[in-house]
């Protein structure tokens, strides 16, 4: 398989990780072509590259901006836009994953207070939805305590902590 045709299964593969991200599958796309290009390119070169519309382009790399996955350049000798890549992979795909996480976390706490404000619960659904909420606090606990960067240093070391902890729990 030759290069171009290894790069384009990769723009592929990173558009549906974006879009199970919850981005768009464009974003991904974007970001696999620049990941794996040697130089920057400009908005016009990604336009052609993608066979995307310069609008769709332009959107989708100010929300890669956003989250610091890819930034502007000044190349010397021209007036356009370029764009490079942040290539920490591991934290762009982590931090993102962490805004969706609280994100969901956020909805889900608004839609049990909903609940709770706007019907009259039995016993049995007044002590399931105390499960619930336990469950969810620990959950927003571990994402409050979630550090801001990761690195892979830092994920092998949370892989090992796991398995010792997996080691100590009973198995069913």
């Amino acid at each position: 398989m030759n290069t171009d045709n290894l790069n384009i299964n990769f723009i592929r593969i990173i558009g549906e990780l974006g879009a199970n991200l919850g981005l768009n599958r464009s974003v991904g796309q974007i970001y696999g072509l620049l990941y794996m290009n040697d130089e920057p390119l400009s908005l016009d070169d990604i336009v052609i590259k993608l066979k995307m519309s310069k609008g769709s382009v332009s959107l989708n790399i100010r929300e890669l901006e956003r989250w610091e996955a890819v930034k502007k350049i000044w190349v010397r000798g021209s007036r356009k836009d370029f764009y490079e890549v942040n290539p920490d992979f591991i934290n762009v795909i982590y931090k993102r994953t962490n805004i969706r996480t609280k994100k969901i976390l956020n909805s889900f706490n608004s839609a049990i207070s909903d609940f709770e404000k706007n019907n009259s619960l039995s016993k049995v659904q007044k002590e399931r939805l105390v499960q619930i909420k336990k469950i969810q606090g620990i959950f927003q606990s571990i994402s409050n305590n979630l550090p801001e960067n990761i690195s892979l240093n830092i994920i092998s070391k949370l892989s090992s902590s796991l398995s010792v902890l997996k080691s100590i729990l009973p198995k069913k």
